[in-house]
């Protein structure tokens, strides 16, 4: 990871015939403007290379080191006095012509992150990669957002896990939702599956069910690094309650794949993102709730009312935006070192689609 801070393992020992070093007088002997080497110090792209790499210089070799509650004091007293706009932050979705399905999720994550990004002052931009206008290229985005002036990311899940390698990453604080990319490895924020599965595995055996099925495709299963599935099987394996029903996890789920799985393993409650199973079921005379209940993995992507799991799309933008303004404020920039991950929890959501508690 890039700082643009400089950090020192010594610092020089003060004398009784110096003055500790500070940006105004880093100021005078660079024959540069106060503000000028404050923005450098903090590597703001507004200012030149050349300028920032011999505005560092001076700081180390005079022993400057900058004070982070100073910083944050000065910050605070900023925000007080003008509460107006700070910046712009890049949301870059993949322009994915079979994204439709998640359409909605992602405006969900973008109303979160947009609110939040408007507390702390910044606004919003959607950008698309891909290959087809408005999209702009891999190779060329990065550059359209230095010359915005724009330092910040949020990546969207992509539909598809992407390689990015060929991206520059070096000016940009950005973080992952989901595990979108391939390469490189960024700070990530996403919902906490395995967690959230084994909740409501614990939710619906104490509400009486005990065939439960797992009914969801490959893409969904795999781009969370198939932590659904895995939390399935830990479950039962871990708590001694073999449901003795397979996953059905498919390329696609059809209704012809989806009724012959059934009509084999008779589930008593159906886990899966598809809720047309519904309606598959209603086809068959099956009864939903009172023969066979249906438990939705995402009740943002719901076609009706439904009982399942709210990933909060909302609190991921948000927290997407908080982890980028504090990668801003430490001046963290490029592919990080040691990426970390936050995880929220998923919300439980009572629906018509599973029997009473």
């Amino acid at each position: 990871m890039r700082h643009a801070q400089i950090t020192f393992a010594t610092y020089p020992l003060p004398t009784g015939n110096s003055e500790e070093p500070t940006i105004r007088s880093l100021a005078r002997q660079l024959k540069l403007s106060v503000a000028t080497v404050s923005e450098a110090l903090r590597d703001n792209p507004r200012v030149n290379v050349a300028t920032r790499r011999r505005v560092k210089q001076a700081a180390q070799q005079t022993g400057y080191r900058v004070n982070p509650l100073l910083g944050a004091a000065l910050s605070a007293v900023r925000r007080a006095r003008h509460q107006h706009y700070r910046g712009t932050l890049a949301l870059i979705d993949d322009d994915d012509p079979n994204q439709a399905q998640y359409a909605l999720f992602h405006r969900e994550i973008a109303t979160g992150a947009e609110a939040r990004a408007q507390e702390l002052g910044f606004r919003t931009e959607l950008f698309l990669l891909g290959a087809r206008g408005p999209a702009l290229p891999i190779k060329r985005l990065p550059g359209v957002l230095n010359a915005r002036g724009i330092s910040g990311a949020v990546l969207l899940p992509f539909n598809t896990p992407r390689d990015l390698s060929s991206f520059d990453f070096d000016s940009l604080a950005a973080v992952q939702m989901d595990h979108c990319l391939i390469q490189p490895r960024l700070h990530t924020i996403l919902p906490d599956h395995y967690i959230s599965m084994i909740n409501a595995l614990e939710r619906l055996t104490q509400r009486g069910y005990r065939r439960i099925g797992l009914c969801m495709t490959e893409r969904k299963d795999a781009r969370i690094k198939s932590k659904w599935s895995a939390a399935f099987q830990a479950f039962f394996r871990s708590y001694a309650r073999d449901s003795g029903i397979p996953a059905l996890i498919e390329p696609q789920v059809t209704q012809e794949a989806f009724l012959s799985w059934f009509r084999h393993y008779r589930p008593d409650v159906i886990i899966g993102h598809v809720q047309a199973m519904v309606d598959w079921l209603t086809a068959i005379n099956v009864r939903v709730p009172e023969d066979a209940g249906f438990f939705n993995l995402n009740v943002t992507e719901r076609t009706g009312p439904c009982s399942g799991l709210d990933l909060e799309p909302r609190r991921l933008g948000a927290a997407a935006i908080e982890t980028v303004v504090a990668m801003l404020h430490r001046h963290e920039s490029g592919v990080p070192r040691f990426p970390q991950t936050i995880t929220l929890e998923a919300s439980w959501v009572e629906g018509p689609t599973l029997r009473a508690p």
